[in-house]
This record gives structure tokens, sequence and C-alpha cells, in this order.
């Protein structure tokens, strides 16, 4: 086990990502300990100490009913929203198959929870009932068409819907469904989730026509691991869990009783008129008018990804033109700021599928931030978190992700090679900064508004934007070249965007056992293509001072790996081999990997030892390979030498640093661990024998 490092961040930190979860109220913890340990009998024993506990259980259903409006049917306590989904799915499934009840679709939002549409799979399949999928569609505004409803609800085994996004934050219209739900299909089951309505919309269920609403309490400051289900009366129920009795047989299984005492005083917080714990809706709307004003003065090109007025007001979600959601993320976590991506429960997928049902613009979807609220957050949170925001958004205009009047030149050290990704697909910039050149190879179309910036911020000369692979006049190269000719790119350019203009002959010797098709300069380096219709490219080392003197190739453009056969003889055994595919996150590779026999390539991953000498060690060389805009927001406080390099400057680093660094004691260190994991395993291949990294990353330091 390592031993926590102790680092504390330079700010406290500003929780904006509610909608995933929110922490517990002090005097809700309150509640919880004082069960815990005052009153903790079963609630099915007949003595006082159980006899206590029922009081509880009764007691904060009774609460429940009230806050929900639900004085007639069920309120089942569970574990969370997705037990009280997966009960609904089978409570309805069942009764239609015990009843043959004929349908032909199971109808669902398609912007609700992932829960939903994966609980309708399942149970149908393990139930047989072989039904329909079919997701209802929304509008750009994420509203439900309630044509395509009256269209199939009739024919519907159960339909599903939510009271409002967790990703947009934006309502439905409950009894405008209701309306053209009942009027096509008086009796399908209808489930409404309302996890994120719980606290911030007014609710009377039982005046309504639906079966079935989960909650879930960890969305309103409760703990995880508790919620609840209502269900209405006469509605199909078949229990999930049976054996045991508890909740009328409904759900069996000891009640958690610290989770209902905190659901007791959270409702009775919900319900006290007097209370100044959770703010008003005039409130809450003002907190999101203050957070959009600075949102939209530090990014300029934001656009809101819903509209305000039909949206809960503890939400926004936006995306700002050009900049990656993983860019924002960052940085901004590197304030102390957290915040996310769309749904928690989908963080890993690199677009919003809510955005995308919406039919919004890809580069909205892909670059979607959700920044989510409380009700029980305070002025002076919002206040902080506007003056960190601007902190923040100025780290990405230094690097030229944001570009503005007044950028600072926070990339202006790039020099030599640059690796920028998008999924498993690379790009690289080659990038002289003397004589303020740059070439592009394989550029992505996602990555296309991050070179152009980085060229008008840094007043590049473009001399050539390459691809790998021959293309068109379409191709992400062809369409790039077009943007940045007015930085000096030349118009004449073949098929796979190499300059005509080019000598044909090298004009210093290269060891050329295949033919080369003319070279390229680059500052003092020259970059050569071998092959005409898949090419490689091969950058050489800088010009010797001797015209005797052979070039060395330092870095190897293989476009897709098998392309490398080619190219092996001319390269040496440092020459660093750079795919435009990375689905190992390699970075890099020698020679030796694509040749027979390279045993000591198989290396496993390093990792630190368990004391933390190696961290303030004199000797010690912190790596810091978050992005230079989050290093700048959080330095790491640490009294041995600290360095920042990015993965997309680590090809780089390796080849300036391998000779005078290979054999120091090195620490990688990123936020998650999963960068300064990839970082020293290749520093580790590439001849680094001390290099180690901070499982956990920063995340996991003590504070």
């Amino acid at each position: 086990m390592v031993t926590p490092v102790h680092i504390r961040p330079h700010t406290a930190e500003i929780y904006l990502d509610c909608n995933a979860t929110t922490p517990v109220l002090p005097h809700i913890a309150q509640a919880v300990e004082h069960v815990m340990e005052q009153v903790f009998g079963n609630p099915s024993s007949s003595h006082i100490t159980g006899l206590q506990a029922r009081y509880i259980l009764d007691n904060t259903r009774r609460l429940a009913r009230q806050v929900i409006g639900a004085e007639k049917g069920h309120v089942v306590f569970t574990s969370g929203a997705t037990e009280g989904i997966q009960t609904a799915v089978l409570s309805a499934l069942s009764a239609a198959r015990q009843q043959h009840t004929t349908g032909r679709y199971l109808l669902y939002g398609a912007t609700e929870h992932k829960a939903v549409p994966q609980a309708l799979e399942h149970w149908n399949r393990l139930l047989g009932v072989n039904a329909e999928l079919k997701a209802i569609p929304v509008d750009h505004n994420g509203l439900l068409d309630q044509q395509f409803i009256a269209d199939h609800v009739a024919d519907a085994l159960m339909i599903c819907t939510m009271a409002v996004n967790n990703e947009t934050g934006v309502g439905q219209d409950l009894a405008a469904l209701e309306q053209v739900i009942r009027q096509h299909n008086a009796s399908v089951p209808w489930m409404v989730d309302c996890v994120q309505a719980l606290g911030k919309q007014a609710l009377q269920l039982a005046r309504t026509s639906i079966d079935y609403a989960p909650f879930s309490g960890h969305k309103l400051y409760a703990p995880k691991g508790i919620g609840f289900l209502y269900v209405r009366a006469g509605s199909p129920f078949t229990p999930l869990i049976i054996g045991g009795g508890q909740e009328q047989g409904l759900r069996s299984g000891t009640e958690n009783l610290p989770g209902i005492a905190a659901l007791h005083t959270l409702f009775e917080l919900l319900l006290d008129k007097q209370q100044a714990v959770f703010h008003d809706h005039a409130t809450l709307s003002g907190y999101r008018d203050q957070l959009l004003t600075v949102l939209r003065r530090v990014f300029p090109t934001l656009e809101l990804n819903h509209d305000l007025a039909l949206s809960v007001p503890t939400t926004l979600n936006f995306s700002v033109r050009g900049v990656p959601s993983r860019d924002i993320m960052d940085v901004f976590d590197a304030a102390n700021i957290r915040i996310s991506s769309g749904s928690a429960c989908s963080s890993k997928v690199p677009r919003s599928f809510v955005l995308d049902a919406m039919d919004l613009a890809a580069w909205r979807s892909q670059s979607a931030i959700r920044l989510s609220f409380g009700p029980a957050t305070s002025q002076a949170t919002i206040n902080a978190a506007c003056e960190r925001i601007q902190h923040a958004a100025s780290a990405l205009r230094h690097s030229c992700l944001l570009l503005a009047d007044t950028n600072e030149d926070i990339d202006s050290d790039l020099d030599g090679v640059v690796q920028l990704r998008f999924d498993n697909r690379c790009c690289y910039l080659i990038i002289d900064k003397a004589a303020r050149q740059l070439v592009v190879i394989d550029p992505l179309p996602e990555l296309a508004e991050r070179i152009e910036r980085l060229v008008q911020c840094q007043h590049y000369r473009v001399r050539a934007v390459l691809t790998t692979e021959p293309h068109d006049s379409q191709s992400p190269a062809a369409m790039l070249a077009q943007l940045l000719c007015a930085s000096g790119c030349g118009a004449a350019r073949d098929a796979v965007g190499w300059p005509l203009e080019v000598p044909t002959v090298c004009p210093a010797p290269i060891d050329c056992t295949v033919p080369v098709h003319g070279c390229l300069s680059i500052g003092d380096r020259r970059l050569f293509r071998v092959g005409s219709r898949q090419p490689v490219y091969l950058l050489s080392s800088p010009l010797p001072n001797s015209s005797a003197e052979q070039l060395r190739v330092d870095f190897a453009f293989i476009g897709e790996q098998e392309n490398a056969a080619v190219i092996l003889p001319m390269v040496h055994e440092h020459s660093l081999l750079c795919s435009s595919i990375d689905d190992d996150f390699s970075l890099v590779r020698k020679p030796c990997e694509l040749a027979d026999g390279c045993a000591e390539c198989n290396l496993d991953d390093v990792i630190p030892e368990a004391d933390t000498d190696w961290l303030d060690g004199s000797n010690t060389l912190v790596i810091d390979v978050r992005e230079q805009q989050e290093h700048e927001v959080t330095p790491l406080p640490v009294k041995a030498e600290v360095i920042n390099v990015p993965l997309t400057r680590l090809a780089q680093f390796i080849y300036s640093h391998r000779e005078q660094l290979q054999h120091r004691p090195i620490l990688c260190i990123c936020r998650s661990g999963q960068r300064s994991a990839v970082a020293a395993r290749v520093l580790h291949r590439h001849g680094f024998t001390q290099v180690r990294q901070l499982i956990g990353g920063l995340t996991l330091l003590a504070n």
C-alpha cells in the first residue's frame, strides 16, 4: 500500500456536480449517527428498541407521502433509484406476461437515464416478453414527441419518462404527457423517473395516473444507498427482493434505518416553511444567472445546450466551441472546481447521448459540460465559484485553448514534436520555435480548431499539412490546409498534402535504402518523405556542422503500424516511431518493438514504493504529466524538483533528455494516476531506469 503524501490543495474544493451526487448535510449526518448509535434496533422486533426503530420507519414514510403528494398508494424504501426502476419494470412486465396483455412496444424517452432502457431490455429478455424497445424522440429542447407517443402508446406494454433530465435539467410537462398517454391507453403502466425533481419541483403524485416513481436520497443531501419508490394504488407489483416480509412484503431485507433516518430529516426540511437551508426558486435562478454571466464572459463562444425557461434552476449544460470537455474539466479540476461532462454514469463516453438525441451539433455533444449545484448551495460558494472560473479560464487562454486578444504565451515554449490525441487516433505537430514554423501530420477533424487557434495564437508559418494515407479534397488534411494557408502553407500540394515546390533531391545526406520523395525544411531540421501512395515521414536531427556528416533520423511518423517495415533499415535504435493509431496508449515506440525478439520492450508498469522519501528526495525529479494549464492552476508544493511534461510533449522530452536523465530517480504524477501510468511505462521502455508513478494520482493524496 502506498503511504499517502500530504500535499494540500492551494484552495478549498468548490463542488458543482450535485446532479451526480451531493454531500450529506451536517444535521442529516447527525441523524444518521444518532440512529446508528442510539436507535439501532430492528424495526421488525417487538421490544422497545425495535419499536423505537419502527417509529422512525413509519414516520419517515408518512413524511415522504407529504413531500411527494401521495396520500394513497405505496411508498417502499429501496437502496436507490436503480432498484426502484428495476422493481417498476419487473412489476409491469410480469403483469403483462401473466395477464397475456397484448402489446408490441416498450416505450422510453430517448434522453432517459441508461438504467431505464437497460432494465427494460434485461427484464424483457429474461421474462420472455419479447417486446420491441422503442425510444421516444425529443426535440431540440429535449421535450418528448407527444405525437410519437400518441401513435405508439396504444400498442405499448409500458411507457417510461422522466420528470427532470439529469444532464440538462430540462423538465417534462407531466400533465400534457398524462393527457396524451391516457387518451390513447388508459391502463398502460407509466413510470416517471423523479430523481432530479425531488426538492426542485412540486409533486402531487396521487393526483396523477403515474404508476411508479423512483427516488434516490443521495441526489439531495442524504447518504448513498437509500431511496424510495412510489407505487400508485392498484398498479401491478412484483417484489424484486423476496424473503422476510419487510415493507409489507413489497421489499424484503432488514430496512436501512440510518438511511431512512436521513430521509426523515431531509423530508422535515422540505416541509418546513421556516427553514433556511434550502433556497427558493428565485434565489436559485439568481445563482444560475450569476454563474452563466461569468461563464459567458470568459468563454465568448459558449452555447447553452438547453432552454433555461424549461429547466430547473440548479443545472447549466453548455459547450465551448473548439474546446473539448476534457480540457475544461481538467483545468477546472486543477482549480478545485468539480464539474462533469454529462452524466456521471457515462463519464467515460466521449459524447453526450442526451444532446445527440436532441439533435444538437456534434461538437456540442463532444464538448458538453454540466455544472450543477443544489438547493442548499450558499451565495458564498457561488461567489467563490465565479472567481475561480475566471482563474481557470485564464489558464485555458494562456495555453491557446481559448483565443483572446490578451493571450499569454504559455504555449510559446512548444518546440519539437507534439502529440495530440482524440480517442485512439494521434496527430503530430512538428514545431520549430526559433523559425516559427510548423508541420501537421495526420490531422483529425476534432482537433482542427485546436490547431488553428494554436497557429493564430503563436503566429506560426505552416509549412505543410500531411497525411500518411492518400485522401481526396474532403480529407481532414486538405480541409485543415485550406484553413491554414493564410499562415503560409502553399496551395500547390499533392494528394497527401506534400508541397509540390519542395526539392526532390535531399540537400543533406541521409542513409536512404529506399527512395526518398523529397525533403521539407523545418528550421534546421529536414522532414523526408518515404513512399508515395502511403508515405511515412522521417524527421532528421538538426543539420550537422560538417557537410560530410550524415543526418540521423530522430522521429519516424509511420501512420498505421504495418507501414513501418519499409523504414526500419533507415532508423537507429534510439529513433522514436510515432503511429497514427495508438490503442495501447504506448505513445511512441522503439524500432525493436516492430522487429522480432524485442524482449526488453515487454515491461510491467512500475509501482512507487510505500515510503515517500522519493517525493522529497534531493535527487528525485517529479514529472507532472498534466497539461500545462492544469499545472499552472495547481503547482505541486513539494521539495523535489518539478517539471511539467504533458503527454503531448513526452516524445520530445524522451528525445531531448534521455541521455542525461535516464538513470535519475523520476516520479510521474497526474490528477488520477492514468496519465502518469502511461508516462512511466513509456519512459521505462525508452531506457529511463528509475521511473515510478503515483498510484491514484493527486486524487488520492491526503488533505
